[in-house]
């Protein structure tokens, strides 16, 4: 696989940063195939890609290398990933296949880099066929309304896996504050409505009872909060005349699988920052 890494920076905004990177990178000989920035309220984000042989043996190595460019900026901090190390991908799910399904063969497509799926985690039996269909370590937790009581068995598996992003296909319990924090890891979660419309089991019913000639679904990161972590991805679609909820659940799950797919592709190729309780998403 060919050499390829990024760079995630941030700090407040002054005169002079994108010199700076730039210089940064001519000095050691590298060049930028990508360079994408965005300034918010003073501050400043930027995402840089570069391809091929570089002289950094190691993601510690850069990290080192590169704070004499992070110590002359105020409130720097960046993030860098080596594209040709391996990802691992976790997934839990429960009863509802199509997220699931779709982010499975997005992964075995490469659309992911470098990355595989290390483990299945369900509340339900009936999901261990896709996980044996495509080869994946399949462990079935049964969930309680204590989520201490099945949330010590998850941690378990996340400690013997350690997964880099977790991904929630329509995992429907609620993950306790200690759960997230004990991860360690990014979680993302695909929720059933276009956020912040219609939070709750029955979304679709929600909205056909107010005649909504628009249904979606939303893709964020998990924070203890519910439902209120940075949005990643968003989709919509329209609901015709007389459109039942039946037909607004099937088009709503097409809607869900490709959001929260194209979430995680974000997530896995390292194009989000998050500041401020919000998602900067680059291209």
């Amino acid at each position: 696989m060919e050499r390829s890494a990024c760079l995630l920076f941030q700090c407040n905004d002054k005169v002079g940063i994108i010199a700076e990177l730039v210089s940064f990178f001519k000095a050691h000989q590298v060049s930028i195939s990508r360079f994408e920035e965005y300034t918010d309220q003073q501050y400043f984000f930027a995402r840089l890609e570069w391809h091929g042989d570089h002289p950094w043996g190691s993601v510690a190595e850069f990290d080192d290398v590169f704070k004499t460019i992070t110590g002359q900026f105020e409130g720097a901090r960046h993030r860098t990933y080596f594209f040709d190390q391996p990802q691992r991908l976790g997934l839990f799910a429960s009863k509802e296949p199509h997220t699931l399904i779709e982010a499975i063969n997005r992964t075995e497509a490469g659309d992911y880099p470098n990355t595989e799926i290390c483990f299945l985690i369900s509340n339900s039996p009936a999901m261990e066929k896709y996980a044996v269909r495509h080869g994946i370590p399949f462990h079935f937790i049964k969930t309680f309304k204590d989520p201490a009581r099945h949330e010590e068995q998850q941690l378990e598996m996340i400690r013997q896996y350690q997964p880099d992003v977790i991904g929630l296909a329509r995992y429907m319990k609620i993950l306790s504050a200690d759960f997230i924090a004990t991860a360690k890891c990014p979680i993302v979660n695909i929720h059933h409505s276009f956020l912040p419309s219609f939070i709750g089991a029955k979304p679709y019913e929600l909205a056909y009872q107010r005649g909504v000639k628009l249904i979606g679904a939303t893709s964020h990161y998990v924070i203890p909060a519910l439902d209120q972590g940075p949005i990643i991805e968003q989709g919509v679609i329209r609901v015709q005349p007389g459109d039942s909820v039946e037909h607004m659940k099937r088009i709503g799950r097409e809607v869900e699988k490709q959001v929260f797919a194209q979430a995680l592709g974000k997530v896995l190729q390292h194009k989000t920052i998050t500041y401020d309780n919000k998602t900067i998403v680059f291209n």
